[in-house]
């Protein structure tokens, strides 16, 4: 009986050790904490792209990693009121089987973590704080002293404004526009003289109608009126040259009665233009071969002489093209007065249609003088219904709606407006820039690549997708020469603050809170106290939101206990 209750003090005394010695060793751990070395990059975090990206070496000394531990490292950013975690890392001393990475007793180690988490906005004041938990020979798990390593986290990037450029299509309105009605007299061959048939021709009618209606139009002032006379291309060219004279004077004359403005008379001479134009829409056979001696020969005569040699050719020629130039011209050219401001908004505004109905021109236009937003969409909603196959239209009422916030509207707009157009690639900048402002930016980056070649705002575009990824130096190259805010902070974060200075201050930002709030952060990073105190004065005073994120933005850091800086935002 002596002998049983001996074994089981000794099994008890051995257990009470084995607990003593593990715990024990896990108290030298956590009381030899202080010593482990800590590496991180960036020393201060800094939000890029979308993430918080970090990369923590841990140094353990010898003599320090228990060869029976395990320990788990859980990374955190931890802000007041939350956390957020990066993956934990498993460690494990030299006896225990697992999979963790050994760390050794006698000569220590270390390990390299690289990790990055989705950036939050209470992230701006917080701290990187090295979470573990050591366990030896699988006991319960005893925590290690928290180890802050770093302070974070920076979003400056976070500043930039989301403005990716719609592409409007641009109206051709033009308030006083040029007008005209064209008729043609023609010639038997080395004739001038004017046959009475060729005054009563349907055309010849149409130009006598243009006069006297712009006559009796008040808003319609006849300007002029071009007689240019023709011979055909061949015989001798100053005999041709002749001849088109007599023809310009022959039909000035013949006209005379029924024109009374001013004329202008040219005689053109030989018309190797409108012969080019006439073989070009024939069917002649050979034509391209007539074509050919065209470009190879600059000289009337050479030309004349070898057509002439392919003569079955030439008999349809001197058949069916030549008496088509043997001709004058006569433009009656007037200037017609556009209709006011007021009664283009008044009629493009209006509730029922009337019989003035705006041209598409004057209803784009219209767009352009409304009092605002509101009233361009009623303006471009009403052209739609009277222009429903216009793709113009829908498009610069879906760049509205996206101004206005409108994403439904403008994405039923922009499908329109592609539609009609077949894929202009306009209108797929503009899907690209209503994905974006939609947080969207895989879409967008799809649209802007089909985009390209459409205008400079995609390249402008692309570029606000390149700072959202973190990709600073592209964003640059894709915002090229442009004064603009996002540009300017693309080229700070990139490391070019001279860059970032020239370029804000060319940007018309004056009235932008954030260009002044970016101008104090340059003067943080070019240690410029004045430029801080100043221009986050007047950012505070524009957007009261700016004192708050100052006095936790550790772009400020080295100036929180500066006592100007603390007087500003205060």
């Amino acid at each position: 009986m002596k002998k049983k209750k001996l074994h089981v003090f000794q099994l008890v005394l051995s257990s009470a050790l084995l607990i003593l010695v593990s715990c024990g060793g896990a108290n030298k751990m956590i009381n030899d904490a202080g010593t482990i070395a800590y590496e991180v990059s960036p020393t201060v975090l800094e939000m890029k792209g979308d993430s918080v990206e970090v990369s923590v070496t841990v140094k353990y000394p010898p003599k320090f990693f228990n060869k029976n531990a395990v320990v788990v490292v859980v990374p955190a950013i931890v802000w007041q009121g939350g956390s957020s975690a990066y993956n934990k890392v498993t460690l494990q001393g030299e006896k225990v089987q697992g999979n963790g990475e050994v760390i050794s007793y006698e000569t220590g180690g270390s390990y390299t973590f690289k990790g990055k988490i989705p950036y939050k906005d209470a992230m701006l004041k917080s701290e990187l704080i090295l979470k573990s938990t050591v366990s030896i020979k699988g006991k319960d798990a005893i925590p290690l002293p928290d180890a802050k390593i770093a302070d974070g986290v920076i979003a400056t990037a976070t500043l930039l404004q989301n403005e990716a450029l719609a592409i409007e299509s641009m109206n051709q309105f033009q308030r006083r526009q040029v007008i005209s009605a064209e008729s043609k007299i023609n010639f038997l061959i080395n004739q001038a003289v004017v046959r009475g048939n060729e005054l009563t021709k349907e055309d010849m009618k149409n130009m006598k109608k243009f006069i006297a209606d712009a006559e009796k139009d008040p808003n319609i002032e006849l300007k002029n009126t071009q007689v240019i006379g023709y011979a055909s291309p061949e015989g001798p060219e100053a005999h041709n040259q002749s001849l088109a004279e007599s023809r310009q004077t022959a039909a000035q004359k013949a006209i005379a009665r029924d024109v009374k403005v001013e004329m202008l008379g040219t005689a053109a001479g030989e018309d190797w233009d409108g012969f080019r134009q006439l073989m070009q829409a024939s069917d002649i056979e050979n034509k391209e071969i007539i074509l050919s001696v065209l470009s190879k020969y600059s000289d009337g005569a050479t030309r004349e002489a070898e057509i002439k040699k392919m003569a079955a050719v030439y008999s349809q020629i001197a058949k069916e093209i030549l008496p088509e130039l043997r001709r004058s011209r006569i433009v009656v050219n007037a200037e017609k007065q556009g209709k006011s401001d007021s009664l283009i908004i008044a009629l493009a505004t209006a509730n029922e249609l009337t019989g003035d109905t705006l041209s598409i021109e004057e209803y784009l236009f219209a767009a352009t003088i409304a009092k605002d937003q509101d009233e361009a969409a009623v303006m471009l909603t009403n052209a739609s219904k009277i222009y429903p196959d216009n793709w113009r239209i829908f498009n610069n009422l879906g760049c509205i709606y996206v101004d206005q916030n409108k994403f439904a509207d403008a994405q039923q707009a922009f499908a329109n407006a592609d539609n009609l157009s077949d894929g202009d690639k306009s209108v797929k900048n503009n899907l690209g820039v209503l994905a974006v402002k939609q947080g969207d930016l895989a879409t967008g980056l799809e649209y802007f690549e089909i985009a390209q070649g459409a205008g400079s705002e995609v390249r402008y575009n692309m570029g606000i997708i390149k700072v959202k990824e973190g990709d600073y130096s592209s964003a640059v190259s894709m915002f090229g020469s442009n004064a603009t805010f996002n540009a300017a902070l693309a080229k700070l974060l990139n490391g070019d603050v001279d860059g970032a200075t020239q370029t804000i201050t060319k940007a018309d930002e004056d009235e932008n809170a954030a260009a002044y709030y970016l101008r104090a952060i340059i003067g943080a990073r070019t240690k410029n106290v004045d430029m801080i105190v100043s221009n986050l004065k007047v950012a505070i005073q524009k957007d009261p939101s700016f004192r708050e994120r100052a006095q936790k933005d550790l772009e400020f850091r080295t100036y929180f206990e500066n006592q100007d800086f603390r007087a500003t935002v205060r």
